[in-house]
Order: C-alpha cells, then structure tokens, then sequence
C-alpha cells in the first residue's frame, strides 16, 4: 500500500510538531538547563520552619564553569563535573543555613510550639520514581550534591 502525497505531508506535520512539543515540555520543566555546558544533576529541596513549608526563592547563580538554578517547584538543577554542595545552593538563594541557624531562625528559639527548636537535615534519593525513605545526616553546607537527592531542611 503506496502513501499519498497528503498522507506523508500529514505525517512529517505531526513529527515536526510532535517532536517540538517534547523540547518545549523538557524545557518548560527544567528551566536554563540548555544553558549548562556540562552534565547536570537534579534534586528537590524542601525548607520546613515551624511545621511550615517555605517557599524557595527562584534563583540562579554561576558556580564552577555551570549553573545552580533553583525553580519554583523546589527542583534544584546543578553541575554535576564538579562539585556542589548544599551550602551553594543555600548561598544561591543568599539565605543563612548552618548547624545552627535557617533563614534566620537560631536553634533554641521557640517556634508556636512551645518547645525549642533546632535544624535537621533529613536526605532520601528518587531513582526511577521510587524515593527511598528520608534519613536523618550529620552534613549540613558540607553535603555534596548527588543526581536525584531529595533533602528536607527543617527548623523544627
């Protein structure tokens, strides 16, 4: 069965603006990563303070010849030919992050709570959809960035 000319100009429509569709959509859900020079890594970020989910601010900074860019959704994008830690993506955002203190907050303040309060950095992984359990870790700016980290900042 031979095509029609209409059938193969159909066809080569619906691959042109099929195949855009899917540039769009990976650009659209990693922002700035076609101006990265190197591989990147991503991983998602969540601030806790006082029970509360913060908003991270969305950002982007150059770091070691690539991009740490923070997007509205808590996706940290970074480069992965060298090394990031989360103090950089913290620095990113200019926000204070340390052992004792986020955004601010100092351990041994009171939150609504009633009790003191101090940071914990919890971490998990998500590969191919799965998502390990978070764990609590001792490394706060000194954690190294890996592909698919899941990190939970709380102040708690």
């Amino acid at each position: 069965m031979a095509l029609t000319k209409q059938q193969i100009g159909a066809i080569i429509v619906v691959l042109l603006f099929g195949g855009s569709a899917v540039v769009y959509a990976i650009s659209a859900a990693f922002p700035g990563a076609e101006d990265v020079t190197g591989p990147e890594g991503h991983m998602i970020l969540e601030v806790r303070i006082c029970n509360e989910d913060k908003d991270l601010p969305t950002t982007e900074s150059e770091i070691n010849g690539g991009y740490i860019t923070i997007s509205d959704d808590s996706t940290v994008t970074f480069p992965t030919d060298s090394t990031v830690t989360l103090g950089d993506v913290f620095d990113t955002m200019n926000v204070t992050f340390s052992e004792t203190e986020l955004m601010g907050y100092e351990n041994n303040n009171m939150c609504d709570t009633g009790h003191s309060n101090e940071v914990i950095v919890y971490r998990g992984r998500v590969i191919e959809g799965m998502e390990e359990e978070l764990r609590r870790i001792e490394q706060y700016r000194g954690y190294q960035l890996e592909h698919g980290d899941h990190i939970r900042v709380m102040y708690n």
